[in-house]
């Protein structure tokens, strides 16, 4: 694979990753889980130590994002790894403050992430994700 086609390759999966943290920011569960591939050879590491499969991703999902009011990603490093032109590694590290309905709020530092993309009928999907953090830091309305 030439620079420029590894190149091309990065700008498209990197499209894809934009478009999730603004779901994600957003609590757009539906566009944001668009994204993940759902089947049976799905793996989600979530960062509570636990694995889980496609729907068990979503259904966590959607009790976090129910609950979520918005939230703001910043990103401190991210990095793509082109395996070949059908496989993207993507690793994120970043901080992500989540406000709540309820009104607390969410601290994340130094949270990270790795993604393995595929190519599937022509669209960037993710079949493997890995979480890692330390706890988060909540902070309570108060009244």
């Amino acid at each position: 694979m030439t620079p420029a086609e590894s190149d091309y390759i990065v700008r498209e999966v990197k499209t894809v990753f934009d478009k999730m943290a603004r779901y994600s920011e957003e609590a757009q569960l539906d566009d944001f889980l668009s994204y993940y591939d759902n089947s049976q050879s799905f793996l989600h590491c979530s960062a509570d130590g636990k694995m889980r499969n496609y729907e068990d991703l979503k259904k966590i999902c959607t009790e976090y994002y129910s609950s979520l009011k918005q939230q703001n990603l910043s990103t401190t490093t991210e990095k793509f790894n082109v395996v070949d032109a059908n496989i993207v590694i993507v690793g994120w590290t970043g901080n992500i403050i989540a406000q709540f309905k309820n009104g607390d709020t969410m601290n994340m530092y130094n949270y990270s992430v790795t993604n393995v993309f595929k190519k599937i009928d022509g669209k960037w999907k993710i079949i493997h994700s890995h979480e890692s953090a330390l706890p988060p830091e909540i902070i309570k309305k108060t009244e």
